[in-house]
């Protein structure tokens, strides 16, 4: 752990003698100043007195105050582990670098090697330390926008790796089968230990589901008809008052009367008319010959002979005796045509009534009302309706967001509960194989699997990366509400950054200057983050500058609220606008040509 403590600084950049800053005194500190004081000036002195150098690429000759005495100073404490160190930087005509340790001077004849045993102290190189320790607006951080094969060496510089890759063929004879079952081991019992962490369960309870109310359908379909009734309200009223029409004129008919009548079938009388149509003809016939006869005289007419009287009388007789019978059938079936005549006569009528009233019947519309439709009622009914609807639909649609909430978390416990016994188990298993194979392996295997470049270095970059991205999208989803997500990918030699905006794959560089900074800042914080659970090189020191102008409101009181939150970092917020009245502040003024700090 690099502990950078105080820093004081003479004649630098605007600033004139004795300016000292105390490094750890808060978590959180904003440097405020207007335009030009030298607010960006501090954390350049600090890459000079560390490294010799500045990412802005100025001059030795233009880092002195042009206004003040020739030459600068620069002093900086710090720590590692338990160990003190102190660095005097004194520029004048030549550079003079003074590194102490404990209080014993360790530096070298010059003042190139001094730089450098400074480096191995800190543990990281100079790009790599400007990219964690100082970013603004005018630059992104490079490891995100860099190309894929330079972001990967920046983590293995970052690692400190370079001499894991050295030493690789010095245990290329280890046993591979071996040392591919520690890997995939260990690699197995990370993935449990991390899903058993994550998916530990605060609470067991299941949630019941809520009852969904019923639907408001047969209001609605009520509304809908009441609405058609409202749009054709005359012609439904027309259509009431013909339908009360038909139903009088269908109370006229007394349809029981008719179903009961004996009026119910039609009498066929085809006989009796063929047999009158005989006796028509007989009684023609007898007519006729009556009339031969008493045109008869005393003789025949055909033989000539003579005709009794009586005999003639007797046959005369015998056919007016028949033709009486004749004409008495006659007027029987007569009369028994007529009367089957005029039943079905009546037949006809009561078929033509019951007709009648079963057309009434079938144009009666029976869902109607008999009462007229009242607009004003009407109206009323539709808008208490749609009152009733709305409220039922909110209801319902409130109920199903929670029952999903809750069978959504219902679902969770069960998958978890179920998972948790199977993972635990594979702990054991795992825990146990891995002890066996590991005592079996040996140090060779474990040195050959460290030093390779596709076995430890890799292994760490990859697990690393894995960490860094969930790192980094916990810092993402607080400074952007869960709208931006970054993903890492590792591929052979190279790393791929890939950035999601709502779920939407998105180009890095066609973020927003506030949507950038939000990236940066949480990578930033998760390389930190990573970096404090990896190696020694961990620097507590982050200079913002300007960041926060390009934030909101909103995004502002975030990034403050994760930055105080974070462990073993101080970051100073460089800005000439917004302020925070729960913050430390060091404000930059300036006299005449001379800057100064004000706590």
């Amino acid at each position: 752990m690099i502990t950078l403590k105080t820093l004081r600084w003479d004649n630098c950049f605007s600033y004139g003698p004795s300016n000292e800053i105390d490094l750890t005194s808060s978590v959180l500190t904003q440097v405020l100043g207007t335009n030009g004081v030298g607010k960006s000036s501090i954390p350049i002195i600090l890459e000079e007195v560390l490294y010799n150098k500045n990412s802005k690429g100025i001059k030795k000759a233009d880092i002195q105050n042009r206004n003040g005495t020739k030459g600068y100073t620069i002093y900086l404490e710090f720590t590692k582990d338990d160990d003190i160190y102190e660095i005097r930087v004194e520029r004048g005509t030549n550079i003079k670098v003074a590194l102490s340790k404990n209080g014993t001077d360790i530096s070298s004849h010059t003042a190139t090697n001094t730089y450098k045993t400074i480096q191995d102290i800190i543990g990281i190189d100079f790009k790599t330390f400007s990219q964690v320790v100082y970013q603004n607006t005018n630059s992104s951080l490079q490891f995100l926008t860099a190309t894929d094969t330079n972001r990967k060496k920046f983590l293995i510089d970052l690692l400190n790796l370079e001499n894991y890759i050295q030493y690789f063929d010095i245990f290329k004879a280890a046993a591979k089968d071996s040392a591919d079952n520690v890997t995939r081991l260990e690699g197995n019992k990370s993935t449990v230990q991390k899903w058993l962490e994550n998916n530990k369960l605060d609470s067991m309870e299941v949630l019941p589901l809520l009852n969904i109310p019923n639907s408001p359908e047969e209001d609605e379909k009520e509304l809908r008809s009441i609405l058609v009734e409202l749009k054709n309200i005359s012609q439904k009223n027309r259509k009431i008052n013909e339908n009360n029409q038909y139903k009088n004129m269908l109370s006229t008919i007394d349809i029981t009367a008719l179903q009961n009548s004996p009026y119910k079938q039609q009498l066929v009388y085809d006989e009796d008319q063929q047999e009158l149509g005989s006796i028509n003809s007989e009684i023609a016939r007898l007519n006729a010959s009556l009339k031969k006869m008493q045109s008869l005289g005393d003789v025949c007419h055909t033989c000539e002979q003579p005709v009794s009287a009586f005999f003639k009388e007797s046959l005369i007789s015998q056919e007016r005796n028949d033709l009486g019978d004749l004409i008495i059938r006659k007027e029987k079936l007569e009369a028994q045509i007529a009367e089957k005549q005029q039943h079905n006569k009546k037949v006809v009528a009561v078929q033509r009534k019951i007709k009648e009233w079963e057309d009434l019947f079938k144009s009666i519309d029976q869902t109607l009302s008999t009462e007229y439709l009242n607009e004003e009622d009407l109206k009323e009914k539709a808008q208490a309706l749609e009152a009733k609807i709305t409220r039922i639909n909110k209801e319902i649609s409130e109920a199903v967001r929670e029952n999903q909430r809750r069978t959504s978390n219902n679902t969770r416990l069960d998958v978890i509960k179920e998972q948790t016994q199977d993972f635990l188990e594979q702990l054991n298993s795992i825990n146990s194989t891995l002890q066996v194979e590991s005592e079996k392996q040996g140090h060779l295997e474990i040195l050959k699997k460290a030093f390779s470049t596709n076995g430890l270095v890799a292994y760490k970059i990859e697990n690393l990366v894995k960490e860094l991205e969930e790192l980094t999208n916990n810092y993402l989803s607080e400074l952007s509400d869960g709208r931006f997500t970054l993903g890492f990918v590792v591929s052979n030699d190279k790393l791929n950054v890939e950035v999601t905006d709502n779920g939407q794959v998105v180009d890095i560089l066609s973020l927003s200057s506030g949507e950038l900074a939000r990236v940066n800042t949480s990578t930033l914080l998760a390389i930190r983050k990573l970096m404090s659970s990896i190696s020694n090189s961990k620097i507590n020191v982050l200079f913002l500058d300007e960041v926060i102008n390009v934030l909101d409101d909103q995004g502002k009181e975030k990034l403050v609220e994760v930055l105080l939150a974070e462990e073993d970092l101080n970051t100073y917020l460089v800005s000439h606008g917004w302020t925070h009245p729960l913050l430390e502040k060091i404000e930059v003024v300036k006299s005449g040509n001379m800057s100064r700090l004000e706590v």
